[in-house]
Formats: structure tokens, sequence, C-alpha cells
């Protein structure tokens, strides 16, 4: 049964923790899934008027952390970012070294080879680990479109529309953090033979 009004004092105990375990597993970074949770437990207070009980409390807690989630990789990915891009440097490998330019696939010589034997090389949580680590080092727009599309598993229009991009632009991006994750993860033994 659903309760019909929404008891505040007690979602820290009764949804706090399950809800920073979701924030954190979606940012990466527990100073900041914290403060995703208060900013959501903040606008259910604010909302709690248009609370309607069609959904428990539970469930309507999550879908505001969910828009907050959104909400931080949307600011995440305007954010002016200051760094070196992987393909800016002039001396390394540019986007044409790996993909066809007639169809955007990998070339023969540098398509990604069988990654089974990660499984047997390394626990499924140090992999999962390895996977946090590299996705942290994208550049800010490019971690903001992965979270989105792989994690949250929005589609290329509902991110195009949250970010603000073109189709053409967000399919680079994707290109280019599908790319770095992938230099980064044979980087640390994953995918060569």
């Amino acid at each position: 049964m659903i309760p019909a009004t929404p008891v505040p004092a007690q979602w820290p105990d009764r949804f706090g923790d399950e809800l920073y375990r979701f924030a954190l597993s979606r940012v990466s970074d527990a100073d900041v899934a914290e403060e995703l949770v208060q900013e959501t437990f903040l606008s259910a207070l604010d909302g709690l008027a248009t609370f309607r009980a069609e959904a428990s409390e539970r469930t309507w807690l999550f879908v505001i952390l969910r828009r907050k989630i959104i909400d931080h990789y949307r600011r995440a990915a305007r954010a002016p970012h200051v760094g070196l891009d992987a393909f800016g440097d002039g001396g390394g490998p540019t986007e044409a070294d790996y993909f066809d330019p007639s169809n955007g696939h990998w070339t023969a010589e540098q398509a990604p080879h069988s990654w089974l034997r990660a499984d047997a090389a390394l626990e499924q949580q140090e992999l999962h680990e390895v996977l946090r680590l590299c996705q942290e080092r994208l550049p800010r727009q490019q971690g903001a479109v992965f979270v989105m599309r792989f994690i949250e598993e929005l589609s290329a229009e509902e991110i195009c529309q949250e970010l603000g991009l073109s189709s053409a632009n967000y399919w680079v991006i994707v290109h280019r953090a599908k790319l770095q994750l992938r230099r980064c993860l044979e980087k640390h033994g994953l995918g060569q033979e």
C-alpha cells in the first residue's frame, strides 16, 4: 500500500543509502553523489505539494535523483574544459588512423580484439574498477555523453536535446569517447593478445 503522505524526516534513513549507491554508480565520485542525494531531498521537499501518491515515495525520489544526475552531466558537458585533447597533440594517432572515413567503422588493423579473456585476467570487480577509472579520464563532455548513452540509456535524440548538440557532433563525441576508453582499457591490459 502506498502511503498517502510522504514523511520527509524519514527519507534519509529509509532511502538515503539506496539513493547514494545509485548516484555513486552513475557519477563515480562520492562527494558528487552525496550532493546529488541532498539536492534530491531538497527538490522533493520543494515539490511535496505536487506529490500525488501515484507512485511510492521511493519511486518518486528516484525519478528526481535521475533528473538531478542528468542535470549534473549537462552542466559538466557545458563547463569549460582545459586540457590536452587526445586528438590535438599533433604527435599521436588521429581518428583517421582508427576509423574508416567512408563508413565510420574501425579499420581492419585497428578493430578491437576479443576481450573474452578479461574475465579470466581480472575479477569482475576489478574490471569494473578499471572501466570506472578509464571513464573518469574522459573529457567532461565525452564523459557526460557516455554516461547518458550507455549507463542511463538515453537515446541519441534525448542526449542531443539535453546537451544542445547536433546529431553530427553527438556521433563525433561518441566515437572519441569509445576510442579513448579503448586506449585506456588496452593500456590496463584488456583486449591485447
